[in-house]
């Protein structure tokens, strides 16, 4: 290998070659003084015997001197030779566990996917924050429960049941005169006390009726009370209207004044009842009543099995 013999340069300091040094020349061997020709007449002296084939004088050639070791020379700088051990680098930020199955193009430096990708990664979008809707009869406002008030009337005109209270046993209201129920399907009916009916009754499952009179208390079923719009009672004589649930609460409707009475309407909203003392004339009739909270009566037709012949 020929020996690069340009100078170092010394305007960059940042770069260095490492400068091959050269060996110390061995001295020339000193060579066999030349035998003299043999004077005219005299034979050639004989050669010594080779063990092989031999083109040149044999003239033993001198060991050649063995080379010095190489010592690398100390650089402060960058250094390309393979001698020259690398200088320590910093040690690589631990790469992050893979959680998907290896992907078969170039590796990504996005974040890592939890699915199969098949083509370069492209930047997730922002999450856009999930839309929060009411849940159907959600309840509009806060309301009292049933042991917070005494009397329904001017000062408390509404309360509200729990999802338990609303949903076990019966609502029995006192002092009812008559009443109208209307179910989810709008079918409309309305009773009196005495036990006459107009429109159209509503039973349960159970053949009960959903809203109804036992003697002189008016009864709603709790149990089916989903099936239960709304409902409205009138009170006429001088007993006020009251309220008992199943666990013995209870509630009044005040009786009004001389002009005005309170009726209770009972309507449910999601799976809770609402109890309202509304005010109307005392004066007005069932039918006026009916007309002003949005009661149609639905007619009533009795079926009968057909017969055969």
């Amino acid at each position: 290998m020929a020996l690069n013999t340009s100078p170092t340069r010394s305007d960059v300091g940042y770069l260095r070659r490492r400068v091959k040094p050269v060996a110390a020349a061995a001295p020339p061997a000193a060579q066999p003084a030349a035998a003299p020709a043999p004077a005219p007449g005299q034979s050639e002296p004989a050669r010594p015997a080779s063990s092989g084939l031999s083109l040149s004088p044999s003239t033993p050639s001198a060991p050649a001197a063995p080379a010095p070791a190489r010592s690398a020379p100390s650089s402060s700088g960058l250094s390309l030779s393979p001698s020259t051990p690398p200088r320590s680098a910093a040690p690589a930020a631990p790469a992050p566990a893979a959680t998907g199955p290896a992907s078969a193009g170039p590796a990504s430096a996005g974040p890592a996917s939890s699915g199969l990708s098949l083509g370069p990664s492209t930047p997730a979008a922002p999450a856009t924050p999930a839309r929060t809707t009411a849940p159907a009869g959600s309840l509009p406002f806060p309301a009292p429960g049933i042991d917070e008030v005494r009397e329904l009337g001017d000062d408390d005109p509404v309360l509200r049941l729990n999802a338990r209270e609303s949903a076990i046993g019966s609502l029995i209201v006192t002092g009812a005169a008559s009443a109208v129920w209307e179910d989810v399907e709008l079918v409309t009916g309305a009773g009196t006390a005495d036990g006459s009916t107009t429109g159209t009754p509503v039973t349960t499952a159970g053949n009960r009726p959903l809203v109804g009179f036992d003697d002189s208390d008016a009864i709603v079923s709790l149990r089916h009370v989903r099936r239960l719009r709304r409902a409205l009672f009138v009170s006429r004589g001088s007993e006020p209207l009251g309220v008992q649930i199943f666990d013995g609460s209870t509630v009044t409707v005040s009786p009004g004044d001389e002009k005005r009475m309170f009726v209770l309407s009972l309507l449910r909203i999601g799976g809770v009842i609402e109890l309202r003392a509304e005010p109307v004339d005392r004066s007005a009739s069932d039918e006026s009543i009916l007309k002003q909270f949005a009661f149609t009566l639905t007619p009533f037709l009795v079926t009968r099995a057909s017969r055969s012949r």
